[in-house]
């Protein structure tokens, strides 16, 4: 037998061949095409994720601000036990300077019998002179409620009342007297302190309206540089209370676009009846002079989410006043879409937009709440 060289068997041996360059460019397109298509699902779910966080945010501030006003509402006219006529003022309190804004001075710091009281949003702000109107968007509603507590000190506790942030309080002794006193001033002796029921209360009044802006910067105006470093200022639910020293504006949520009111009234005919026969706008209420007949605040509210959406955009109609007769002037009905807005039944308001995105291209949530005037409920 012949035995075979090891030259012989490497040249018998097969040859190893890689991959040619064809099929390494149809590997390479066809891997791309896989990755192309991970990106876009992952770029789809990123999407739908913000634009999920932007409908979550808007229902979150819309609940904290209807919550926020409905308080305020249900607490309105508490004088500790006492009606608003029965409440007197300390010759301090009486001439003390709550405020120094000319729209919303001291004596209407001091007006405890309106309760509840409202004004029609316009191109300015309707009280002149108490919110600069680059400070106000225009169109929205203002309401205010004034009411003493809700938690009563004892009035020998003089330190505690002395370092409660308020202006005023009302000292009230249940179904007789009811006395408003400046802070610092000695809590006065009528009610008598043997009176059943005595307590102190701190004096709130609350006035609550829409900024186009959260933080107005150092200058206190509302303009496009506001709302820290990305300068895009977001429209944003204010209130509008008395501290310490005076009225301080304050934000409560932002994101709120618009808010309008409506004021349920009852039938003077029937002063036993817990239901409203009508809603009116704040205007209608002021012209027949029923401001002590609205046992009812109806509220609508529109939340806008930040995140705008890149892709086909947002439609939405929202009628905020629906009990208003149709052409009302102080009705206020919009829509939007991603191409347009309609604002000619919402006189003199612009929905929110920025930069180059449009009103249509951000997410909108719609509320309607009615809250009872419970404390006028009760004294009747």
């Amino acid at each position: 037998m012949r035995a075979v060289s090891r030259q012989s068997r490497i040249r018998r041996a097969p040859r190893q061949r890689g991959f040619s360059l064809i099929e390494l460019m149809v590997a390479m397109v066809l891997g791309l095409i896989v990755v192309a298509g991970l990106i876009n699902v992952l770029l789809a779910n990123r999407k739908a994720f913000h634009l999920q966080e932007s409908g979550n945010y808007t229902q979150q501030n819309m609940r904290f601000a209807s919550g926020a006003i409905g308080y305020s509402l249900r607490e309105a006219g508490f004088w500790g036990g006492n009606r608003a006529g029965n409440v007197t003022f300390t010759s301090q309190a009486n001439t003390a300077t709550f405020s120094s804004r000319s729209g919303c001075d001291s004596s209407w710091v001091r007006d405890v019998t309106n309760e509840i009281y409202g004004y029609v949003g316009g191109s300015s702000f309707p009280l002149a002179g108490c919110v600069p109107n680059s400070n106000y968007i225009k169109g929205s509603d203002v309401v205010v409620v004034r009411y003493s507590g809700p938690d009563g000190i004892n009035p020998a506790a003089a330190s505690t009342i002395a370092a409660t942030p308020v202006a005023a309080f009302v000292v009230s002794a249940v179904g007789q007297q009811a006395a408003m006193f400046k802070n610092g001033e000695t809590v006065p002796t009528t009610p008598a302190a043997s009176a059943i029921g005595r307590y102190v209360y701190p004096y709130h009044v609350e006035m609550y309206y829409l900024q186009p802006c959260s933080d107005a910067g150092a200058d206190g105006i509302c303009g496009t540089a506001d709302d820290g470093d990305a300068a895009e200022p977001v429209p944003t639910l204010m209130r509008l209370r008395l501290g310490s020293s005076g009225l301080v504006a304050e934000p409560v949520v932002e994101g709120i676009e618009q808010l309008k009111v409506e004021y349920g009234v009852m039938d003077p005919a029937n002063p036993n009846q817990i239901v409203p026969v009508r809603y009116l706008s704040a205007a209608a209420v002021t012209s027949g002079n029923l401001w002590p007949q609205v046992i009812a605040v109806k509220l609508g509210l529109v939340a806008v989410g930040q995140t705008p959406d890149q892709g086909v955009g947002y439609s939405g109609t929202f009628a905020l006043t629906p009990d208003l007769a149709t052409g009302d002037a102080n009705a206020c009905t919009y829509s939007v879409t991603p191409t347009s807005v309609d604002t000619s039944k919402c006189v003199g308001f612009t929905p929110y937009s920025r930069g180059s995105f449009t009103a249509g291209k951000f997410v909108r949530t719609a509320f309607v709440q009615t809250v009872q005037i419970r404390n006028r409920i009760r004294n009747k």
